[in-house]
Order: C-alpha cells, then structure tokens, then sequence
C-alpha cells in the first residue's frame, strides 16, 4: 500500500513537471523544457482548416514554401503527410541583427494541417554560432514574433493559392 502510494505521487509529480513547462503565447504553444527559463523545444500552432485533399494541400505548401523567404531544405513525405524545411527568421534585439534557425514542419490532414516548429537556435552574428533559444536571458518573445511572422506568411498562402 505504501509504495502504491509513494508510486502515485511520483506520477502526479511527473506529470505536473511536464504541463509546467508549455506557454501560450500569441496563440501557440511554447513547450520549454523540464527547467525553468530552459530552452525552448517547440512551438504548436493551431490546427488550420483550409479544403483540399492531403496530397492537394502538400503541393500546395511546397509552392508557399519555395516563396517563402528564409525557407531552405525543403522536403516532403507524402506517406506521412508532412514537409519539412529549415526556417531562418531575421529580427534586431539587444541593439544587434539576430537570427532564429528553426527546423518547421507541416502535417496536413483531410482539410488542414498544423505548423510546429523545433531546434530552436539563435544567434547574433555568424561567427558568435547558434546556441539554444532560451526562455529567459536572451531576447525570446522577439525570436518568436520573428517566427509567428514568417508562419503567418505560410498560413496567409495557404489561404489564397
């Protein structure tokens, strides 16, 4: 009975520790890791509703993506109804260019799909590197609007084409 209860409450802890770390932030969800002001493992979107068949709405990402500036590395699985694509998001913080490098991947659906973003990395300039984005120390709300911005250029024409 002890270790039965002992057992319960490391699961009620466990589980705590894991929705602790999700943010909501201009309609995303901002997964940190296990420690406070850690790095940030990835950006949820919503999930969109636009018509068209999976393969439809796959062709139709893949063109937005090859207009879409800062998008690289394109590549679609059509098995798994997802593209993938390296994402560079250009913004000025702490008196300095910077750069957020995120690796962006799109799963579409039967009339949707949803953007999630992961690796997220920022740096100052080439020769400082990329380093993990972190949730605090570092310009990060200004790293996101720098994303949101390009994914709502994504999701913007994947309404219109």
């Amino acid at each position: 009975m002890r270790s039965a209860c002992l057992l319960g409450m490391v699961a009620v802890v466990t589980t705590g520790a894991v929705w602790a770390g999700d943010v909501m932030y201009k309609g995303r969800t901002v997964v940190v890791g296990d420690q406070e002001g850690g790095p940030i493992e990835r950006v949820e979107g919503t999930r969109y509703v636009v018509p068209g068949s999976p393969d439809a709405l796959l062709a139709k990402a893949q063109g937005c993506l090859a207009g879409l500036d800062g998008a690289s590395d394109v590549a679609a699985d059509p098995v798994q109804g997802r593209i993938e694509a390296q994402l560079l998001s250009g913004f000025r913080a702490s008196f300095a260019n910077q750069t957020l490098r995120s690796r962006l991947r799109l799963e579409v659906g039967e009339d949707s799909f949803q953007l999630t973003d992961s690796g997220l990395e920022l740096a100052r300039s080439e020769e400082e590197g990329f380093r993990p984005l972190l949730q605090s120390g570092m310009p990060w709300e200004k790293a996101l609007d720098a994303l949101i911005k390009h994914e709502d250029a994504l999701v913007d024409c994947m309404y219109r084409r």
